[in-house]
């Protein structure tokens, strides 16, 4: 770990917390219902800035070009010069579009005959991988509803390519994982103290950042199993397509968020159950979340290139997902 980097991140956030306070910007307190589900309190949403201002660690300058607009819309969002979620997802479109077409970063196969065979036609798969991309991304966005939920999904899978980068698995070179994962852990240790929180702008840009690197990954090594890539997204990828599909049985727009995702109906249940802070009880939340999901990802980091063990393991998860979430929905 790059110790300097690490109390660089720090002495960053204590300074970007410093001119919160006094400028009052970048706080929450004008979030939506969903965003005050959990935490009332003014926390700034300055880690998305801290990722972009600390990026010349792990990032190149012209894969930095290729996020920073996914950034600046997430960025606007937080301090809510964009309100419409609607308007964001089109810009979110229009940016992954381009850089998809622009940058050849495109999904190549499946290991299923049929999508295969449809992923020959280079516009279909354009459209597939923005899909694929917005799906991520959004993902990402809807998963960072407690503290070190996100930020600690985005450090387990890190940290799972990593140890394949070094024992010799080919891995994607779009991001240098040894500072990325330094810079993780000490934004880990920050929200997990309730001290930052990423924002759209941290979110949007973590995931545009991790689907253009897996896919990447998949394109220059299909030694590795495709469903393996799919493993490394379950978790952001399933909860929004889960969303998508129960607001549209709510007669819901799948864009309108709620307060019915996973982490928030177990912070529910804890609040409901131990007597404690909802600060203690956020960071449990995401806590638990996060230990189930690194089992998991460490299972899967091991069987990199089976894709029938790949597919089993998704296939658990997503059971394991919808018992739990039938259940504390009975409960609360």
């Amino acid at each position: 770990m790059n110790i300097i980097l690490f109390i660089t991140v720090i002495f960053l956030a204590l300074i970007l917390n410093y001119i919160s306070a006094k400028k009052k910007i970048f706080f929450n307190f004008k979030g939506d219902d969903h965003q005050k589900f959990i935490s009332s309190k003014n926390i700034p949403l300055s880690g998305g800035l801290i990722l972009i201002l600390t990026s010349y660690y792990y990032l190149s300058l012209l894969n930095f070009t290729y996020v920073i607009f996914m950034f600046c819309i997430g960025f606007l969002s937080d301090i809510k010069k964009i309100n419409s979620p609607k308007f964001r997802f089109i810009m979110q479109t229009i940016i992954v579009l381009g850089v998809v077409y622009f940058s050849s970063i495109i999904v190549v196969g499946t290991r299923t005959a049929f999508l295969d065979q449809l992923l020959t036609n280079n516009i279909f798969a354009i459209i597939f991988t923005v899909f694929c991309i917005l799906i991520v991304i959004n993902g990402y966005n809807f998963i960072d509803g407690v503290n070190t939920s996100l930020i600690g999904y985005c450090l387990i899978v890190s940290l799972s390519l990593y140890y394949l980068s070094s024992n010799g698995v080919e891995i994607s070179q779009i991001l240098d994982f040894d500072n990325l994962i330094t810079i993780l852990t000490a934004l880990f240790i920050l929200n997990f103290f309730n001290k930052i929180y990423l924002g759209d702008g941290g979110s949007y840009f973590l995931g545009f950042l991790f689907a253009l690197t897996l896919i990447n990954t998949y394109q220059i090594n299909n030694n590795i199993s495709p469903y393996f890539i799919a493993c490394l997204f379950w978790y952001p990828a399933f909860e929004n397509l889960f969303s998508i599909i129960r607001k549209r049985n709510l007669l819901m727009s799948p864009l309108e968020p709620d307060t019915k995702h996973l982490h928030q109906i177990i912070f529910l249940y804890l609040k409901k159950n131990f007597n404690s802070k909802s600060t203690y009880l956020n960071s449990a939340t995401g806590t638990i979340i996060n230990f189930y999901n690194l089992i998991s990802i460490v299972i899967a980091t091991q069987f990199y290139n089976h894709t029938i063990i790949q597919i089993l393991i998704i296939l658990i998860n997503i059971s394991v997902y919808l018992f739990f979430y039938k259940k504390l929905m009975n409960k609360n």
